[in-house]
């Protein structure tokens, strides 16, 4: 340290050296106390050096290369109010030779939190035209913050944190939450012991009751003697994603990103991702979109020749990552940004960054998709939630209405949990959960089956997953004020659709649907719940592509089966007519088969118009529910 000290301060004495400063009317006392001074910092001997430069200012008082000199060693020590004297002594002698401590002075007091005057500083220094650019802009940089603070200060966001419960916090740090889609399991970092020897594992605890149980360590295989920070868990609740770094068996740079599949309560040995999200650099703090395909982390990067970035990668349909893309510039600066958190709302990323106009280190942005899939300008979320440390990422609910967050307690790096409600405008787009469980029809027991949501209005897929299988649970993310389309399926059954509407929700209260699936076996049927037809006609309309893609599928992985293609109408209208309807509504669905290529010796159809209802025709409900199409083994 004292080789570092002094080297930095030789160099400032030497920049001293070549300004235009009139070194002939100092005094030679003066001179001669200031080489010793000199000589005393190269030596690391800041005490001597201290002597010496007051020595030299007795002599000559006007001395400014000693009146900046030892205010700068008072600065290193923190006794700032020695040093602002000493700066403001020089200043006022010649303020073209000493105008950098203008910028020292800006940089005193915004640590003291004085904006006005550090605003005043940085302004002075700011009105020198000889600034290199770099400089000039880091200064200007630091001015806006000032002006961002003052503002923010006046115009607090409503911040109420509360620490979670003593079951979750301890006497070791805790920060990087993580909660399950219902909110119902939390998984989070906890650094136990003190760097270097310090630890950081993961512990989970479960929410019973409406109380957080205590937190136990999550355990081998996904802990280790490696450190392990920054998890993800996937909105289906299958998988997690985390951080591992210095794993020298299988990491490929200083922190990769690795996968765990759950099995039950435990999860399975994780893996590393590889490449390309994973490189010979820094990879972190991952995050999965609810849509089950993209990931979001912090990188390094050396190609982009800035700081750490986030970046995104989406998987096909074998598993296979693209090439990571950097967000952009409404995300990432010249800086460092990190501890990326994409809501199940697919549409809001919350990050932080040390490079955007804040409170002056690292602070939690977020950015709203645009309708090219763009990321809008980031939207500094304020004060106190921003505070002038360096935050550490936030976790936001399904919901959207509440928080949490890590703080430093006590200064000293002792990070806590905190939840608090998150101010409305800030608050992603409401989301709500569908969740339940995929049994077989006959025995009750749990089926490992895949399952679809789509958007019906757009015909995208919004979300897939596989349910688990040692449980049958499924859980899936929704966007409220969507009708949506649900398609489940497994290779030894028959697939299972529905339809439901949420335009008209309005809370975000889970939706519940449980799923009994039935072998493949003659004379089953399946209500093809979203072929859709306008009324009294037989067009196919085009949100019924998806279910009818689901069928073509179905018969091109079970080859021997045949089918009936059924077609049924309420009461309404004739019976002449019902039927008829009926008839061209079934040919319609046997048409769009044969044209995709299913053999037509594997096809019927036929219209049963009104006369095998099952529900009550009395009621608009019951109507349409026997308004339907369906299809019924008849070989396999």
């Amino acid at each position: 340290m004292k080789k570092i000290f002094s080297l930095m301060f030789f160099a400032l004495i030497c920049t001293f050296s070549f300004a235009q400063y009139d070194k002939t009317k100092v005094n030679k006392k003066a001179h001669q106390a200031f080489a010793e001074a000199n000589v005393a910092m190269q030596m690391g001997d800041a005490e001597s050096a201290k002597k010496m430069l007051n020595k030299a200012i007795d002599a000559d008082p006007k001395f400014c290369d000693a009146l900046i000199l030892l205010g700068d060693i008072f600065h290193h020590d923190a006794k700032n109010d020695e040093a602002i004297s000493l700066y403001n002594k020089a200043l006022q002698m010649d303020s073209n030779y000493c105008f950098k401590k203008y910028k020292t002075l800006g940089e005193i007091y915004f640590d003291k939190k004085d904006y006005d005057l550090a605003n005043h500083y940085f302004q002075k220094y700011l009105s020198f035209g000889k600034l290199p650019p770099p400089e000039r802009a880091d200064a200007a940089n630091t001015l806006a913050n000032i002006n961002f603070i003052k503002n923010a200060v006046a115009h607090p966001v409503p911040y109420d944190p509360k620490p979670l419960p003593k079951t979750i916090n301890s006497s070791a740090a805790e920060y990087y939450p993580a909660l399950s889609t219902d909110g119902n399991t939390l998984i989070f970092t906890r650094m136990e012991g003190k760097p270097p020897a310090a630890d950081e594992d993961f512990f989970i605890s479960k929410k019973i009751n409406g109380a957080w149980q205590i937190a136990k360590s999550l355990g081998a295989p996904v802990n280790s003697h490696y450190h392990e920070g920054a998890i993800t868990i996937t909105p289906d609740n299958n998988f997690i994603f985390f951080a591992r770094c210095d794993d020298k068996q299988n990491g490929m740079g200083g922190c990769d990103i690795y996968i765990s599949k759950k099995n039950g309560d435990k999860y399975l040995s994780p893996n590393n991702l590889g490449s390309p999200i994973n490189t010979a650099d820094w990879e972190s703090q991952p995050s999965f979109s609810s849509d089950g395909k993209t990931l979001y982390f912090a990188a390094h990067r050396k190609a982009d020749m800035s700081g750490i970035d986030i970046y995104s990668s989406s998987a096909d349909e074998n598993g296979v990552w693209s090439t990571p893309k950097n967000l952009g510039n409404h995300i990432n600066t010249s800086a460092n940004e990190g501890f990326p958190f994409i809501h199940p709302d697919n549409q809001t990323l919350y990050f932080v960054s040390n490079g955007k106009t804040g409170m002056g280190k690292g602070d939690i942005f977020f950015s709203r998709k645009q309708s090219d899939g763009s990321w809008g300008e980031a939207v500094n979320m304020g004060y106190p939630i921003n505070t002038e440390g360096d935050e550490r990422g936030i976790f936001i609910t399904t919901d959207g209405k509440k928080a949490l967050i890590s703080r430093d307690v006590d200064g000293n790096s002792n990070y806590d949990l905190f939840e608090f409600d998150l101010y409305e405008g800030a608050q992603p787009i409401p989301v709500m959960y569908l969740k339940g469980i995929i049994t077989d029809a006959r025995n009750k027991k749990p089926v490992e089956a895949d399952f679809q949501l789509i958007d019906l209005s757009s015909g995208k897929v919004i979300t897939e997953s596989t349910s688990d299988g040692s449980d049958g649970s499924y859980i899936v993310c929704i966007p409220t004020g969507r009708d949506y389309a649900l398609n489940v399926s497994n290779p030894n059954y028959l697939f299972y659709s529905d339809n439901f509407s949420l335009k008209e929700k309005k809370d975000a209260t889970p939706y519940l649907k449980d799923v009994s699936l039935y072998p493949i076996e003659i004379g089953k049927s399946v209500i093809l719940k979203n072929i859709f037809f306008e009324t009294n006609k037989f067009d196919v309309e085009k949100e019924s592509k998806i279910e009818l893609e689901k069928l073509v599928f179905f018969l091109n992985q079970n080859k021997t089966v045949q089918i009936l293609i059924g077609g049924h109408t309420d009461n309404s209208g004739s019976t002449k007519h019902n039927l008829e309807l009926s008839e061209n509504r079934a040919k319609a669905v046997y048409d769009y088969l044969v044209q995709k290529g299913i053999a037509t010796n594997r096809l019927s159809y036929k219209g049963f118009g009104e006369s095998k209802p099952i529900a009550d025709n009395a009621t608009e409900e019951g109507k349409q529910q026997n308004r339907r199409t369906e299809f019924t083994i008849t070989a396999k």
